[in-house]
């Protein structure tokens, strides 16, 4: 057995009985040919698509800041695959700016805050994708 278009994913092996295995090291869908050929010379190929999933991660910051009165804005981005769909907040944000999953692995933080609304607020982002565990971060 041998790989005779394409390659694996990294991580992953094909054994001379032809068994696919390993830990991949990347995500993503990987297209590749595998050819056998028996004791006789005789050879028979077969086309084959791994996609390799791995949970959420974010990736941006865990903090800004925001002036009031001032229009603000800040991205919150992920990585994962399948990407990330749903960006969630918990905790409270101030008068004026809200979070807006955008459902393709980011959110945007915006808003202007409001007079007296000055300070330090501490949330929780928590993005899923279907893939455990879900990733959440500490962000002020």
């Amino acid at each position: 057995f041998a790989f005779t278009a394409g390659s694996s994913p990294t991580g992953l092996t094909l054994s001379s009985g032809g068994v696919l295995s390993g830990t991949p090291s990347a995500a993503g869908t990987f297209n590749f040919t595998i050819t056998a050929t028996d004791a006789n010379g005789f050879t028979g190929s077969q086309a084959y698509a791994v996609t390799i999933n791995s949970a959420p991660a974010f990736t941006s910051a865990n903090s800004t800041a925001f002036t009031v009165g001032t229009a603000g804005s800040f991205s919150v981005t992920t990585s994962g695959a399948p990407t990330p769909t749903t960006i969630t907040s918990s905790g409270t944000l101030p008068s004026g700016v809200t979070l807006v999953n955008n459902g393709n692995g980011t959110a945007t933080l915006a808003g202007t805050p409001a007079a007296g609304t000055a300070g330090s607020y501490p949330l929780t982002f928590t993005a899923s994708n279907g893939i455990s565990p879900d990733a959440t971060q500490s962000f002020t």
